[in-house]
């Protein structure tokens, strides 16, 4: 299936609930260029996946929307900031890490939105929060 999508010209992204790294590599080996939702409350952190797994596999997801709810502004924004980093290079998509629950206000999420469209354009300036050693 996933030749047949890349023949078309079709990325292929993965949709797995909870944390499936153990089958990370069989994913990267099959071609499956990226993985969804990235569950934080999964344990899965998008920034140490990124170090793990380089550019050979692309990320959707992993803002924990209990924090995007319930997280401070300026805690909210660190999150937010600290995650973008795996997108250094692209290969990142910032989404939810699950369907986004009626307790992430409009406000918070509109906050949320703002950040990554102000921070997220190429190329990234993260500023205090950005991670050296990923590119």
């Amino acid at each position: 299936m996933v030749e047949v999508c890349h023949e078309a010209g079709l990325p292929v992204i993965y949709h797995g609930c909870g944390n499936a790294t153990r089958v990370f590599p069989d994913f990267i080996e099959m071609g499956i260029d990226g993985y969804n939702p990235l569950e934080a409350k999964a344990g899965l952190d998008v920034v140490d996946l990124r170090r793990k797994y380089g550019h050979q596999f692309g990320f959707v997801g992993n803002m924990n929307v209990m924090e995007w709810a319930d997280a401070p502004e300026e805690e909210l924004k660190g999150i937010v900031l600290r995650k973008l980093n795996a997108a250094k290079g692209g290969g990142m998509i910032f989404q939810s890490d699950h369907s986004v629950p009626s307790n992430v206000s409009g406000q918070r999420y509109d906050y949320v939105v703002r950040l990554v469209r102000e921070y997220g354009t190429y190329p990234l300036q993260l500023g205090e929060y950005d991670i050296a050693d990923l590119s």
